[in-house]
């Protein structure tokens, strides 16, 4: 099944955001690392299921501003316009080449998938793929696919992960039924009702406010 992975959070300054997070809510953040190919860095903070949030910032913008990766040029576009906050969300996958495969059985258009690095604290390397579907229509983002190599992006020091979980997340659309549909074709989610879909570790929900509203039970972003 289909999994919430995280939130992305464009932020000018992750460092300072996160440990306002951290402090406010008594939770643990820490560092991420650099993106040393796409110019971006960034500060996490861990939850229960298998979920994280993550402030991303723009180190080199000259380097970000070439990059094709999708994510990347909408953080270089959220830093241009001013804009911080949710931006995006990931939701992960185990088998990115089957979607993939699909896209290009039903003749959808689709960006990726762009292979991704970083160096962690431990030194050691994370590696992930991440695949962005294209659809035709709708003007609202459409969540990207990411695939973890090994255990994937979780702290060596398992008490780093708070004890918060993630339980839903919000997005805001002009036409509820027909962004439904595109995630239904796109991601094959299966809907709980109307406007929510099931996911493995919570729920995605569908409204008609504008922009992404993420719980991690009590706190939301």
């Amino acid at each position: 099944m289909v999994a919430f992975d995280h939130l992305v959070i464009h932020s000018y300054n992750p460092k300072k955001h996160q440990e306002m997070f951290s402090t406010f809510h008594h939770l643990t953040g820490l560092p991420g690392g650099k993106h040393e190919q796409w110019g971006t860095y960034n500060y996490l903070a861990f939850m229960e299921n298998n979920s994280y949030i993550e402030w991303l910032g723009i180190e080199h913008e000259e380097q970000a501003s070439q990059s094709d990766n999708p994510l990347i040029q909408q953080t270089y576009k959220a830093n241009k316009n001013h804009i911080e906050g949710p931006i995006q969300f990931a939701l992960r996958v185990n088998y990115l080449d089957d979607y993939i495969n699909s896209f290009n059985q039903k003749g959808i258009e689709y960006a990726g998938p762009f292979p991704g690095s970083r160096q962690k604290l431990d030194g050691t390397r994370l590696d992930w793929r991440m695949l962005f579907p294209k659809p035709s229509s709708e003007g609202s983002p459409i969540p990207f696919l990411i695939e973890w190599s090994g255990e994937g992006n979780l702290p060596k020091d398992k008490s780093l992960i708070n004890e918060t979980p993630f339980t839903s997340i919000e997005i805001g659309v002009d036409h509820v039924e027909e962004y439904a549909q595109l995630l239904e074709e796109l991601i094959q989610l299966k809907r709980v009702d109307q406007n929510s879909f099931q996911l493995e570790n919570g729920q995605l929900i569908i409204g008609a406010h504008k922009g992404l509203i993420a719980h991690f039970n009590h706190i939301t972003f």
